[in-house]
């Protein structure tokens, strides 16, 4: 019986392209919204709602990808 290897995990192909990049982003692109799937990077944006916009023109409505905003600092939230 041969068992296939799961694929890896989508969020944390596209949060390692975010790690790799964020020191240059930072410099050129700081507080804007990048879009990624995958290791394809779409592009940047001023604001959230314009960046799921062309994640959804540029991947299609079922597919993932992520949005993140460029940070210094990377907000920290709680949920109780």
């Amino acid at each position: 019986m041969s068992y296939a290897m799961p694929e890896e995990d989508p969020l944390r192909r596209e949060l390692g392209v975010y790690d790799a990049h964020k020191q240059d982003w930072l410099k050129a692109h700081l507080n804007e919204f990048v879009v990624i799937a995958g290791y394809q990077v779409e592009g940047f944006h001023s604001d959230y709602e314009s960046a799921f916009k062309a994640g959804i023109h540029a991947f299609g409505v079922k597919s993932q990808f992520l949005i993140k905003q460029i940070c210094v600092t990377e907000p920290v939230y709680v949920v109780y």
